[in-house]
């Protein structure tokens, strides 16, 4: 895979530090991490409405209908880059998640004992820890109530 350098790789050391891959040698590559915060960007376009768009190369790109705090650059706003490394750590836990599924183990002798179960709980725990503060940040809006007539309904006793 070509990596190349766009606007989403200012949010690798952020989404690094999230899924705490900070030590002397990564697990993920930076290409890998570019990939998860284009679909992770994506993503979101649901609950941004389509306020950015990411093209075939990468690079985010903010919808010219949209408003705006703040004019182009940074072409993504400051204020939404938490969103996105959130939306990028929820998939690579995930992934993470269903892929280690089945090391879980516990066993026992009558002189060791073994259990990873207490860690798959914490991953379990950081990744819903990232889904609870991703939808603080997207409150559900209730529906807006209308006012209209209902047509063919008449009051024939007046």
């Amino acid at each position: 895979m070509a990596f190349k350098r766009s606007n989403l790789e200012e949010l690798i050391g952020p989404l690094r530090v999230q899924i705490g891959d900070i030590g002397p040698v990564p697990t993920y590559s930076d290409e890998t991490l570019h990939l998860v915060l284009r679909y992770a960007t994506s993503a979101l376009m649901v609950k941004w409405r389509d306020k950015y768009f990411v093209d075939v190369e990468g690079v985010v790109h903010r919808n010219s209908n949209e408003t705006f705090d703040f004019s182009s650059p940074p072409e993504i706003q400051s204020k939404d880059w938490r969103a996105i490394v959130l939306q990028a750590s929820i998939m690579i836990k995930s992934g993470t998640k269903f892929s280690e599924s089945g090391n879980v183990a516990s066993w026992r002798d009558e002189e060791i004992a073994y259990s990873n179960i207490e860690s798959a709980r914490q991953r379990s725990s950081t990744l819903d820890d990232d889904v609870a503060e991703l939808n603080r940040l997207f409150p559900t809006k209730l529906a807006r109530t209308g006012y209209g007539k209902l047509y063919g309904w008449t009051k024939d006793w007046e």
